[in-house]
């Protein structure tokens, strides 16, 4: 009875030494899976690092541009209005220009025709 138990022990000993030599197998390839990712993280900071690092002047000179754009604005609107009424007066002329021209030449041709 004694030799039994003994070898249960030793069976139970060598079915715990077998799962984590097993554990160790996962850890180990887990540990390369890590350095990896790792790795490959370390390479897109670098990465986005050196294309993002003129990024604060350009966002900096945007700023400042849609700024003044924005104070010019105002004056923009009233440069607007005057062109649309300089456009509209520059239409009336044109459209009653059109029309002496048609009756002048309507006046040319009755009086050619006599």
């Amino acid at each position: 009875m004694i030799k039994g138990m003994i070898w249960l022990v030793i069976g139970i000993n060598l079915g715990i030494s077998w799962g984590c030599w097993q554990l160790v197998g996962i850890l180990i390839s887990l540990r390369k899976t890590m350095v990896g990712v790792t790795r490959a993280i370390e390479g897109a900071d670098r990465a986005t690092h050196n294309l993002l690092a003129g990024a604060p002047a350009a966002i900096l000179l945007g700023q400042t541009g849609t700024r003044a754009l924005r104070q010019q604005i105002p004056g923009l609107a009233q440069y607007l209005s005057k062109v649309r009424q300089v456009l509209s007066v520059a239409l009336w002329l044109k459209r009653r220009l059109q029309r002496f021209q048609g009756v002048h030449r309507t006046v040319d041709k009755t009086a050619n025709s006599e």
